[in-house]
């Protein structure tokens, strides 16, 4: 079951048909775009028009996150108009005093969003290339991945499977958890790159003969360029949505180490560990700083408000989960699909013979992987997994066991393709008593899997009320610890103010991260600005740097300045942690810019060899 010589490939064997392989081809494009404006298109157009209206608007409905996603994305629009790269200073959240939101919310999805908007100058329509692009970059690429060991049509069952599976659409549909949909990217990505690395490595040892080193033999250079594109997606993955990446993380961990267990292969585990070291290095701009920095804001909410231990599918013990009951029991119902799903499939191909040539040795150890993923991610949801839970180091990174079944999600859906791949197996035998089951399966698990999105996820909002923006924005979990505690109950004051009203304020640049006004002041008096002070904020007058107060009432910037004129600036700068990130950052980039281009370069050196 686990052999790792003389693998013959899917690739090879439909080799002989060439020519249809452009039209083949073609097809899966279409198929992809197909399915995936099925997915995330239809979610624009369902919600309850409003009388007078057009009967056809694209609108959306209200979901659980979007309120929280539409204001920081058009903060961070703001942030990179005003000119900085990162943008770190939501300005507009808590009543115009501010908060430091994406130095602890990963900024990934908002230079899509962002990009979206630039495009079309209209944030739904922006929205909707968004949700798009992410459904089709995720059935992209999990198809890439499915078709190392799959023919083009298996491939394509799983690539249906894995956009259409009611988790999936959850995640558009009723959470709105529009961070959490690019990691549906990225999580295929790093199994194809990771594979590709242990690949390399075998393919190396059976030329050993030839005595030749690692690192400057072909297999080397495209081992490299495997762990340069492990590291650069877990860095993404990162940038994106660091909870379920971590999650990912731990049960590609296990995977990688029965992977390593399965070929006997040390050297592939060591690159596969360095790969992922290097990608977390890629992403330590946003890391570095929102750990170390941690301290100063009131993070505790988060865990005082959604408890990881309190999330189990089942249980359900959060503080509002009565209250939501309907949508903890779909959570339930889908951890029950992909857990009777993924048990039948595995065992129907792990214990079934079947004597085809296409069903190769690869897939078959693909199967026993992509169990061991599932199983992890369907345990770890449940409440007998908690003595294990409390084990690992920071697992309530997760905020929510359930996030999980995005992992089952992706190993059910390969799970569907492998069903197909025997099925197609089968067929090519003519052995009908095979061929029905696996067939069957495959339909069950992609088919069922559209139904049961369509029918409990998406059915329910359908003509529901229509998501409208915020009169204003709050974000309680990235207040800063000086500040006044309850954002709404923040008084509605001016940009600048003055303690005594002793002056008058002209305001020149009034940008996210960067302020200039000139004050004019009869007698010395305390100028107030409304902005929390927290690290990173400093003054200059007339180019001079002077101290920054914190206010005692509300945690806000205050400057004590003497009579007379004064052209102040204010400007968000880093920290130590900050620019520590930004050079790890920075560094990391250009080791992985020269390891690509050293593997690059070798393989070209090769093909150019006479």
């Amino acid at each position: 079951m686990l052999e790792t010589r003389n693998e013959v490939s899917i690739t090879d064997i439909e080799r002989p048909r060439a020519g249809k392989s452009r039209a083949a081809r073609w097809a899966v494009v279409m198929a992809c775009l197909a399915v995936s404006a099925l997915a995330a298109v239809p979610f624009f157009f369902i919600t309850k028009v409003a009388p007078g209206t057009e009967d056809v608007a694209i609108e959306m409905p209200t979901t659980h996150d979007m309120h929280l996603h539409f204001e920081q994305m058009k903060s961070f629009y703001r942030g990179l108009s005003d000119g900085e790269i990162y943008p770190r200073w939501e300005e507009d959240t808590n009543r115009g005093f501010g908060a430091p939101t994406t130095s602890y919310y990963p900024p990934g999805i908002y230079y899509l969003t962002s990009a979206f908007f630039l495009i079309t100058q209209d944030w739904w329509w922006g929205l909707l290339g968004t949700h798009w692009a992410l459904m089709l970059a995720s059935a992209a690429a999990i198809y890439i991945y499915a078709r190392r060991v799959m023919s083009r049509a298996a491939a394509a069952v799983a690539m249906i499977a894995y956009t259409l599976l009611p988790y999936h659409i959850v995640d558009q549909y009723q959470r709105g958890a529009l961070a959490e949909l690019l990691g549906f990217i990225w999580m295929p990505l790093m199994m194809l790159f990771g594979e590709g690395i242990f690949t390399a490595v075998a393919d190396w040892r059976e030329s050993r003969p030839e005595r030749r080193r690692l690192l400057t033999s072909p297999e080397g250079s495209r081992a490299l360029l495997n762990a340069g594109g492990l590291a650069a997606t877990y860095g993404a993955f990162i940038w994106s949505h660091p909870p379920t990446a971590y999650q990912f993380a731990l049960a590609f961990g296990l995977y990688t180490v029965t992977l390593a267990l399965a070929r006997r292969d040390m050297r592939g585990l060591i690159a596969t560990g360095c790969a992922m070291i290097l990608g977390g290095a890629l992403s330590a701009a946003y890391l570095l700083p929102a750990a170390m920095e941690q301290e100063l804001i009131r993070h505790e909410y988060v865990s005082d408000v959604w408890p990881y231990h309190g999330s189990y599918i089942f249980v359900h013990a959060l503080p509002y989960s009565q209250g939501h009951r309907g949508f903890f029991d779909l959570l339930d119902a889908i951890w029950i699909f992909g857990a009777v799903s993924l048990a039948i499939a595995s065992l129907a191909l792990l214990f079934r013979k079947p004597r085809a040539e296409s069903y190769t040795p690869a897939l078959k150890r693909g199967v026993l992987l992509w169990l061991v993923l599932g199983a992890f991610a369907c345990f770890m949801t449940v409440k007998i997994s908690e003595p294990l839970g409390r084990l690992i180091p920071k697992i309530d990174i997760g905020v929510f066991t359930w996030r999980m079944l995005s992992i089952a999600t992706l190993a059910t859906a390969l799970m569907a393709g492998a069903c197909m791949q025997a099925a197609i197996s089968a067929w090519r035998e003519r052995r009908i008593a095979t061929l029905l089951p696996f067939g069957l399966l495959s339909l069950l698990i992609a088919v069922g899997g559209a139904v049961f999105s369509t029918i409990a996820v998406a059915g329910p909002m359908f003509r529901s009320s229509a998501f409208v923006p915020s009169l204003e924005h709050v974000n309680l979990a990235t207040i800063p610890r000086t500040a006044f505690e309850d954002p709404l109950e923040l008084p509605f004051v001016p940009k600048i103010r003055f303690e005594n009203e002793h002056g008058t304020v002209s305001i020149d640049r009034w940008d996210s991260e960067h302020r200039e006004f000139e004050v004019r002041l009869d007698s010395p008096d305390r100028v107030l600005v409304r902005t929390f002070n927290f690290p990173g904020w400093t003054a200059t007058r007339e180019g001079e740097a002077i101290p920054i107060l914190t206010g005692e009432e509300l945690g806000d910037i205050v400057l004590e300045l003497p009579a007379g004129a004064h052209r102040i600036r204010l400007d968000y700068l880093t920290t130590p942690p900050r620019r520590a990130g930004n050079s790890i950052s920075i560094i990391s980039l250009c080791v992985l810019m020269v390891t690509l281009a050293y593997a690059f370069s070798a393989r070209l050196r090769k093909r150019t060899a006479p």
